[in-house]
């Protein structure tokens, strides 16, 4: 027993010396909360330790189709500067800044395709271990004292897994401000401390290069910081130089832009595009939440939600939340630094808690999800406090860390009695229809806080190695438990996906895009697809659509779309709502189509073949005149899946040649149908608006259980509801005789959006009861605001459309009741018309696009299907022209008269000036580093060795010369 104990001793020890070198005792701050969070995620059930995976939320819909294009633009044909899978086409850019900057994005290059998930989650753990190390780096280099290794360990693991940070693991471009904020304010205080900018001027550029969304917020943060040390630090009232500090910090901090600047001019360039509009803010004062419900989410296990009504996210551990309170007891840390955090600290709250100023915060922009995005600066300074009150224990006496816990466990009985719902004492969960009760935040916190009043009280009094190892692993256990409640509630808000939903959907879909390509080897034309995972799925495979999500969108472009009867949600537009004139207008060449199995054993063990419904399918059906092109099939030891390709015969190209009318089509909000008259009938030449869809007026309408009235302030809208919401029931009839054989579409225009559902049926067959209605679709809700095809029909045949309403509100308004017939004959005529007028695309890459076509008259343009922003340069004839705009947002290009030769090339706005500026900011950051390099040493060095090789060669010159003249003599 004495010689395990010795050699148990030997090796702690040994441990222990590792420790001190500064590498080990970083190594150990990065490897704790990376374990912590990959057993959390182990024990959450995340591949491949159950179907889970860390998708969820925009990271499901949006950020992971990204990382396939950005894994594409490195390995395979994408661009990281135009990419033409999305909204038709548009810069990639303003995707990659947003998105895609941060340098842990190269991990993904690194994984193989079919591992994406675990490349995502690799991302998220590295960059939970480097938040963690650049904060023990921060305390190490600007606590008076160089901490202990426990507290160095354990708060930085408070810090690297602090709540904000596990919720905004779904958001993993943010994480990069958390590393590179500790590092930030360092420099600052070397700034003030030392004179030196370096250190403050280069985490500033990287963090604006990472993602200069969060960038904006960490330097509103700086320059709060930047005034609490000026003012705040002990000794003098103000440092020393206090002026040239001044003007120190703001040549730093411009100098960092200047260095960042080959990001931020261009992506600025696109954010005018539409990013910047995006919402309108209210700007009347308002608070934002009382402050006993915000201190609630101080405390662990207390996530509430990611919608706009959430909290802030600040919870730290309960630790953190002892030691504050004694930070400002404690009397060993001077008043004067005390008062100082006191007021940042507050400051942050009020900013948080006033409306005007927290809009400022997020950009002048209201966060449609995950308010609060600046959260983590405030739980900053509260690690940073917790930290140095637990390195001055003996400046606390034990009546006040009694003081501190008892004023705790009041405050949560006292939370317990106002019954809050994302605060608890237990909270029930289900697990396979069965409901049981599991310790919420309150009961967690008591014991959490009693455990932490005795490591504190111990901690004043021992310094036994032992007792370092019970605090490092009770606070260890505290961010496990803490974390993995807070994937749950996670789960329970928003869902995560589930494996098995992205693999081998993604896997098969990529290789059946490769399939169609080498089908067809032209290089442009567009496809799209009946079914989809997320609207993503264009960019996510490589092929190039209508359908995409992204903050950073081109809102003409989406608004057009919209315009045509495209489904269109602020920042997305989705292929639904499709007809043959816009797949014509589109150059949408191929259908893609697919039938899917899941292969599942049955109680007798036999595999049996399911349907799947791990993608949604579309209300867009693949038309009649679509003939099957190609198909391929998968199949593994899950799935067995079918991917047909439907030509379109009336596909066009990149680019038509047409008159200069195009560019003066006014389009209507209202009207999708008539818009497509317009379109088509300019594109075919014809010289007076063809009717292709014919509107029908309703011949009769009725109504059960539905009352109607109107909306103020709308001159047309008018609300439908049931009379009586008791009866049941609530829809309305309408009655539409066909004017020809045809298909027939709907669409009512609306600013609000209720989901209702539309049904069809003969009014022969329902007369006579013959049959049910036909469920057509849903209408209004989200993607289902958008042209709808009801059927195929005859003429003088009449079809009684209802519409039923099914949502919460109980309520419906529309505007207008546009019923259309569709002239299949007229659209075919007018279809070979335009395909006579083509661009013929000869060459077509990433940013560059070349072509040819015939104008037969002067003042003739080409329209293109490329939606217009700053960056494009277009040549005719070898000549650059000015482009006119069509249809509010697409290229048009002026033609001669004859044969012409076009050439289109693409690069992002200010984009060389932004790398002007950057090289002049490297340059500036190369001679601060020269002057600030070991105190100017290196300069001095570099000068007098100059002067010191001058002085040998003209020594040696002179002795040569001697040397020459003794020779001639």
């Amino acid at each position: 027993m004495d010689r395990e104990r010795k050699t148990f001793s030997k090796k702690w020890h040994r441990f222990c010396d590792k420790l001190r070198r500064p590498f080990f005792l970083y190594l150990l701050c990065f490897l704790l909360p990376v374990g912590i969070m990959y057993l959390a995620y182990a024990l959450f059930g995340v591949h491949p330790y159950g179907d889970g995976s860390v998708l969820v939320l925009d990271l499901n819909g949006q950020y992971v189709y990204y990382y396939e294009a950005y894994r594409d633009a490195f390995l395979g044909d994408g661009s990281l500067i135009y990419d033409w899978s999305r909204n038709l086409s548009g810069s990639m850019f303003g995707i990659f800044a947003y998105y895609l900057a941060s340098p842990f994005m190269i991990l993904v290059c690194l994984f193989p395709r079919t591992a994406m998930c675990g490349a995502i989650e690799t991302i998220q753990l590295m960059k939970i271990g480097s938040a963690a190390v650049t904060f023990a780096y921060f305390m190490r280099k600007t606590f008076v004292k160089l901490p202990k290794k426990t507290t160095t360990v354990v708060f930085s693991m408070c810090y690297a897994l602090m709540s904000y940070m596990v919720v905004q693991l779904m958001d993993p471009m943010w994480l990069d401000g958390l590393i590179y904020l500790p590092l930030i304010c360092l420099g600052v205080k070397r700034l003030l401390n030392e004179g030196k900018m370096l250190p403050y001027i280069v985490p500033l550029a990287l963090m604006f290069i990472a993602h200069f969304y969060i960038g904006y917020m960490v330097g509103f943060f700086t320059f709060c910081y930047f005034v609490y040390c000026f003012f705040g630090e002990d000794g003098r009232i103000v440092p020393k130089r206090s002026i040239i500090r001044i003007l120190q910090f703001g040549g730093a901090t411009l100098t960092a832009i200047m260095a960042a600047s080959c990001v931020l001019l261009p992506v600025y360039n696109s954010l005018k595009l539409g990013k910047l509009e995006f919402s309108t803010p209210d700007w009347s004062m308002a608070t934002q939440f009382d402050f006993m419900t915000f201190l609630t989410k101080l405390f662990p296990m207390s996530y509430d939600t990611v919608y706009p009504e959430g909290l802030p996210v600040i919870c730290c551990g309960a630790a953190v939340l002892m030691l504050v309170p004694l930070y400002f007891m404690n009397s060993k840390i001077s008043v004067k630094k005390k008062a100082a955090n006191g007021i940042l600290t507050v400051l942050m709250v009020v900013f948080m808690y006033l409306r005007p100023v927290d809009i400022v915060w997020h950009g002048f922009q209201v966060p449609n999800w995950l308010p609060f995005r600046y959260s983590f600066a405030f739980s900053f300074l509260l690690v940073v406090m917790a930290a140095e009150a637990f390195e001055a224990l003996d400046g606390i006496t034990p009546k006040e860390i009694g003081g501190v816990f008892v004023g705790l466990m009041m405050f949560l009985f006292w939370c317990e009695r106002e019954n809050y719902a994302h605060f608890e004492i237990f909270r029930t969960v289900t697990e396979e229809g069965k409901s049981k009760a599991v310790i919420g935040g309150i009961w967690f916190s008591m014991i959490a806080l009693a455990v932490y009043f005795l490591i504190i009280y111990l901690n004043r009094k021992y310094t036994k190695i032992i007792l370092s190892i019970i605090t490092v692993s009770c606070f260890g256990l505290e961010m496990l438990a803490n974390t993995m409640d807070t994937l749950q509630k996670i789960d329970d808000d928003v869902s995560y996906s589930s494996y098995v939903s992205y693999e081998p959907y993604m896997q098969n879909t990529i290789n059946a895009v490769k399939h169609i390509k080498n089908f067809d080897e032209d290089k442009y034309y567009r496809m799209e697809a009946t079914f989809h995972r997320t609207v993503n799925d264009p960019i996510g495979t490589n092929y190039m659509g209508i359908s995409h999500s992204s903050s950073v969108m081109n809102a003409p472009a989406l608004k057009m779309l919209k315009q045509l009867g495209y489904a269109y949600g602020g920042h997305y537009t989705k292929y639904e709502g499709t007809t043959l004139i816009t797949d014509s207008i589109f150059d949408i060449r191929y259908l893609m189509y697919k039938e899917e199995q899941l292969k599942q054993k049955n109680s007798s063990g036999v595999v049996e073949l399911k349907p799947t419904k791990r993608y949604n399918d579309s209300r867009t059906k693949v038309p009649e005149d679509y003939k099957l092109a190609t198909h391929i099939g998968f199949e593994d030891d899950r799935v067995k899946a079918l991917y047909k390709f439907y030509r379109n015969p009336y596909s066009t190209s990149l680019g038509m040649v047409t008159d200069s009318r195009i560019n003066q089509l006014v389009l209507s909000d209202a009207d999708p149908f008539s818009n497509q008259n317009q379109i088509y009938s300019v594109l075919a030449g014809e010289d007076t608006i063809r009717s292709y869809f014919t509107r029908i007026m309703p011949k009769d309408s009725e109504r059960l259980n539905m009352s109607t009235a109107r909306v103020a302030d709308e001159e047309h809208t008018i609300k439908y509801y049931p009379t009586d919401p008791n009866q049941g029931e609530s829809h309305i009839d309408y009655l539409i005789e066909m004017d020809r054989d045809g298909d027939l579409y709907m669409y009512f225009p609306t600013r609000y959006e209720r989901n209702c559902n539309v049904w069809v049926l003969n009014e022969e067959a329902y007369i006579n009861g013959d049959g049910k209605m036909d469920f057509a679709g849903q209408f209004f809700g989200g993607d289902n605001l958008s042209i709808l095809k009801l059927g195929n029909f005859a003429k003088n045949e009449t079809v009684r459309v209802r519409v039923t309403i099914d949502n919460d509100q109980n309520e419906a308004y529309w505007s207008d009741s546009i019923f259309c017939s569709f002239d299949h004959e007229l659209f075919e005529k007018s279809a070979e018309k335009i395909q006579q007028r083509l661009m013929n695309v000869t060459e077509f890459g990433n940013t560059k696009v070349s072509g040819e076509c015939t104008a037969d008259n002067d003042g003739e343009y080409l329209f293109t299907t490329i939606p217009d922003e700053p960056g494009w340069v277009v040549k005719v004839n070898g000549k650059r022209v000015i482009t006119d705009k069509s249809l509010g947002s697409l290229i048009s290009i002026p033609l001669d008269k004859g044969k012409n030769k076009i050439e289109m090339s693409f690069e992002p706005t200010y984009y060389t000036l932004g790398k002007v500026i950057s090289a002049a900011g490297v340059v500036v950051i190369i001679i601060i580093f020269l002057l600030e390099f070991r105190n100017g040493r290196l300069i001095t060095d570099l000068v007098l060795n100059a002067e010191r090789r001058k002085r040998a060669a003209a020594a040696a010159k002179k002795a040569e010369e001697t040397e020459n003249s003794d020779e001639n003599v």
